[in-house]
């Protein structure tokens, strides 16, 4: 193989790695580390949780034996920049450095206004070979919430809307659910576990009053790998009776956002955390949330919540999940923006389809 395609293979595995980290880095980016040496993988690692060791560090920890003369010929492929910045961990450009690594290849630069280009120079300064721009794109949709984040422009939590629906586009068979009803399942047990992952990934999981009285579901992720984000409810008037709630009785906190004139009233039960945030326009609030350390959601919920989110253009990704089912009649599923018109992309899990639509970087 060309130079290109072999660094075109190897960063492929370090953006597979990176991805092991999807759960546990936010608000840091995922990010994986392969070395190479005479065409054959000697080490690589990944970022695993946020405040924890970088992905150089883990792939160096693997390959202790090796001296600086055999690593000058090695190769360190990396999804972001090497950081060169003090934060929770040294300097990752400061390692690659020490062990005298030869080449360096990334796939992008860090949009971290600290790195953003300083990694490269020093690695450039040391005499280190860079290459940058392998799977770019690929790389940047992976860490895209980080990359927003980064955005001093962007200033409220990264938002993906996901729902399901059948073929024929309905997201619940009853138009008008009864209180206390229970969820009806439209999508696939290989769908539930996907939507439980992507609950991992995220920071927070949003739903409305209404799915809460009808389904009382436990926003939990329990058919995946990860922690439980912080369920967050709106309930205007507080409405609901919390006490009989399954997701109280999961692991995690709930936090509950409400008019202004509920500000003095107060859930008493361990673990719920009452916001009088709720405004017409979802951004004010959003914002407050971001402040909050709330750095993503995931809204799940209902078919009204999610059209106001669509309708505000409070959103970046979103995550369509459809059955081969029929249901002839029910709720209508949210009607999509212009704007979104054939920018989906298409992918089968198990029986079911998944439509995903991802804003530019």
């Amino acid at each position: 193989m060309e130079s290109l395609e072999k660094d075109t293979v190897w960063m492929a595995r370090a953006i597979e790695l990176a991805e092991l980290g999807s759960a546990h880095t936010l608000p840091n980016p995922m990010v994986g580390c392969v070395i190479v040496l005479d065409g054959v993988l000697i080490g690589e690692g990944f970022h695993e949780q946020f405040g924890g060791a970088h992905a150089e560090v883990n792939a160096f920890a693997q390959i202790p034996e090796y001296t600086r003369k055999q690593l000058q010929n090695a190769t360190a492929y990396i999804n972001l920049e090497p950081c060169n910045c003090f934060g929770k961990t040294p300097p990752c450009v400061d390692l690659l450095i020490s062990r005298n690594i030869g080449r360096v290849v990334c796939a992008m630069k860090d949009p971290n206004p600290n790195v953003c280009g300083k990694g490269f120079e020093r690695l450039r300064t040391a005499g280190i070979d860079i290459v940058v721009g392998v799977l770019e794109k690929e790389a940047r949709i992976l860490n895209r919430k980080f990359i927003a984040l980064q955005n001093t422009l962007f200033t409220r939590p990264y938002v993906t809307l996901k729902w399901a629906q059948s073929i024929d586009g309905y997201i619940d068979p009853e138009m008008n659910a009864q209180k206390g009803r229970g969820s009806i399942p439209i999508t696939s047990m290989h769908t539930q576990k996907v939507v439980h992952q992507l609950r991992a990934n995220n920071k927070a999981i949003l739903v409305g009053r209404n799915t809460v009285e009808v389904d009382n579901p436990s926003l939990s992720v329990r058919h995946a790998e990860g922690t439980n984000p912080t369920r967050l409810i709106i309930d205007p008037q507080l409405e609901l009776d919390y006490s009989t709630l399954n997701m109280i009785r999961e692991q995690g906190e709930t936090w509950v956002l409400c008019d202004k004139e509920k500000q003095k009233e107060t859930l008493k039960i361990e673990n719920v955390k009452v916001l009088p945030w709720l405004t017409s326009n979802p951004e004010d609030w959003l914002k407050k949330l971001r402040s909050e350390g709330i750095h993503s959601i995931l809204v799940e919920g209902g078919a009204a919540t999610l059209q106001n989110f669509l309708d505000s253009d409070c959103y970046d990704d979103i995550e369509i999940f459809i059955s081969n089912k029929e249901l002839n009649t029910g709720l209508k599923a949210p009607k999509l923006p212009q704007t979104t018109h054939g920018k989906f992309t298409e992918m089968h899990v198990g029986v079911d389809l998944r439509k995903q639509y991802i804003r530019q970087c």
